[in-house]
């Protein structure tokens, strides 16, 4: 096979290829309840969504391959594109206010794998270790430690980050503090199953801290969110139904919101799902079941336009055809006499 013809394989597969990779786990609630969640499946490469509080949903940006989403400490969402070129923006209300950072070198950000912090810095993973760019720009690494295989990011509100990685004790979580200590604080996360490891779907996502300081992590093999101590104590927190599986998960005056999609048996979602303080669950998005709707509610929309339209044009030609009989019977009356 020559040289060309491997290209136009290659690059015929890619479209294939695109629904093998991981999809992401960011989401993230503001004060008004409204929740931002990222989507590399719709909109050519990707999109940035947010779902209103009151259930409706806006996309933000489109083509815009983000795996991840934070707020700012003014409560606005950044995210970053992260292919070709890696770029993170600012978004105010609905549009993009600034952008924070672009190249298309990795090395010097890598837009697949990051956060934002609420002072202002921007964390990213890459070459197995994790790097800070401080809101002067100056590029650092947060700490002296080597990721085995790392694909997520999270920190919390005291400047703690968290990080899991795949590639040691079957699944592990290092925390990274201020001082840029950084210590192992869970291992054996990765739930064992009959078939052989695979690192491309039993991996670790995204990451979420509780208000009593518990860890919350997405485990895909198992279909779980495993909640975690510090401490090393660890249990299930919550198992995907079906098909599904976690990919993130984030907390809002004490309710857990968790992103799931569903790639074992075709793809399908991303959905939302939302987990009380009294521990009961409910689906309070699903994508596909909104778009189904949505359409719907256009469709009965154009058809209730298209019969006003009709309705008009009805009422317009029985109002022009009165005119016209009275016009034709008034001719046809004869003249009256003029009194003299």
């Amino acid at each position: 096979m020559n040289l060309k013809a491997f290209l136009f394989i290659i690059l015929f597969c890619m479209p294939l290829l695109k629904g093998l990779a991981h999809p992401a786990w960011g989401i993230v609630v503001d004060g008004q309840g409204n929740i931002y969640f990222t989507d590399i499946f719709h909109n050519g490469r990707g999109s940035l969504w947010k779902l209103h509080h009151n259930g409706t949903l806006e996309l933000l940006l489109r083509d815009f391959h983000a795996h991840n989403v934070s707020l700012d400490a003014d409560g606005n969402p950044v995210s970053a594109h992260g292919e070709e070129h890696h770029t993170m923006v600012r978004l105010k209300g609905s549009v993009v206010s600034d952008t924070l950072f672009s190249t298309t070198d990795i090395e010097e950000f890598f837009g697949g794998n990051c956060t934002y912090t609420k002072n202002g810095d921007i964390l990213f993973g890459i070459n197995k270790k994790l790097w800070r760019i401080d809101n002067q720009g100056i590029l650092s690494p947060i700490s002296d430690h080597t990721f085995e295989w790392n694909q997520a990011v999270f920190c919390d509100e005291e400047g703690n980050v968290y990080a899991p990685d795949i590639g040691r004790d079957n699944g592990a979580v290092i925390k990274i503090d201020t001082n840029g200590h950084a210590a192992v604080i869970a291992t054996e996360l990765i739930t064992t199953t009959n078939g052989e490891f695979d690192p491309h779907s039993d991996v670790l996502l995204g990451i979420g801290k509780d208000d009593d300081g518990w860890l919350y992590i997405a485990e895909t093999a198992g279909k779980r969110i495993v909640k975690f101590s510090e401490e090393g104590k660890k249990e299930t927190y919550y198992t995907s139904k079906g098909d599904w599986f976690p990919c993130g998960i984030t907390f809002s005056n004490g309710e857990a919101y968790i992103l799931e999609s569903k790639m074992d048996n075709g793809y399908e979602g991303p959905q939302i799902t939302k987990i009380s303080k009294d521990g009961t669950s409910e689906i309070i998005f699903n994508y596909d079941s909104y778009k189904i709707e949505k359409t719907k509610v256009d469709t009965k929309k154009e058809e209730n336009e298209s019969d006003g339209i009709n309705l008009l044009w009805i009422s317009m030609g029985l109002a022009l055809i009165v005119l016209v009989a009275l016009f034709i019977y008034r001719k046809l009356q004869p003249p009256l006499n003029k009194l003299s």
